[in-house]
């Protein structure tokens, strides 16, 4: 199962790099040289950005992997994944309906609860794999992991879950 990181963000990200690109031409063009190296800069985060959000993750039986247009990131083996969680971004909401944009990850090694902290507060993890959440996937990444789900911050869907 092929699932682009988060459709949103890689939207948004792409369609702000290609107006600001727009802009650097235009700026080229007329001869206004000290403007477009700015436009230039924010076309190139707004870039990287897309790469981000755009990358696919493939679920299979055997591995997770994440790639962008067919070439392979990082790759990580079932036999090697120690936890599979769910995390909610809004950490420091009080209430507890609101928590914030939500990921599930697949990470090589088991962590605290000050671990998961400490991820979605330096988020995005570069060396955990990630995914948007839908009901659809999650419930897809479970049915091959078979083990315990993680819960982080996510009492909106899980209201017995302890932090």
């Amino acid at each position: 199962m092929k699932i682009i990181i988060n459709k949103t963000n890689a939207i948004l990200s792409g369609f702000t790099a290609l107006f600001m690109s727009m802009f650097c031409i235009y700026y080229l063009k007329s001869g206004m040289y000290p403007e477009a190296p700015v436009f230039l800069i924010i076309a190139l985060i707004f870039s990287c950005l897309f790469i981000r959000n755009a990358s696919s993750l493939t679920v299979t039986q055997n591995s997770v992997s994440r790639s962008f247009f067919g070439f392979r990131k990082k790759e990580l083996l079932w036999a090697d994944v120690k936890e599979v969680g769910l995390i909610g971004e809004n950490v420091f909401s009080h209430n507890k309906n609101r928590t914030g944009h939500k990921y599930i990850y697949i990470s090589p090694r088991s962590m605290t609860q000050k671990e998961r902290f400490d991820m979605i507060v330096k988020w995005p993890p570069k060396n955990i794999l990630y995914m948007e959440y839908s009901k659809k996937n999650l419930e897809y990444t479970m049915a091959i992991w078979g083990k315990e789900l993680k819960t982080y911050n996510v009492e909106d869907l899980f209201p017995n879950t302890e932090d």
